[in-house]
């Protein structure tokens, strides 16, 4: 069932620049992309916006758990403290300003 859905959602080029566009765009939802083929090969993908965001989405956060996977794998245990960072005697600035919650 998936593959004639699939057939379903596939347009040439030549259609496309034939007036064809917006009938391909009124077919694309979400989860349910057109296909673009050129020479028999697919060329393009149309998605809905709300898709792009989702893959994109979940693009940077696939590299973000890479990067983390990548750093826990050299850490060695070791933790810094606020004198570590700061050095010592260092206080805070209190420049009197408090926020305002509502």
């Amino acid at each position: 069932m998936a593959g004639s859905i699939m057939l379903d959602n596939l347009v040439s080029v030549s259609e496309l620049s034939h007036g064809g566009a917006s009938r391909a765009i009124g077919r694309v939802g979400d989860g349910n992309p057109v296909v673009v083929m050129r020479n028999n090969k697919p060329a393009a993908v149309i998605i809905s916006p709300d898709e792009y965001r989702r893959l994109t989405k979940t693009e940077e956060d696939f590299a973000l758990y890479l990067e983390a996977m990548e750093r826990t794998r050299h850490d060695d245990g070791a933790r810094l403290t606020a004198e570590d960072v700061f050095g010592r005697g260092y206080k805070p600035v209190d420049d009197g300003y408090e926020p305002e919650f509502e």
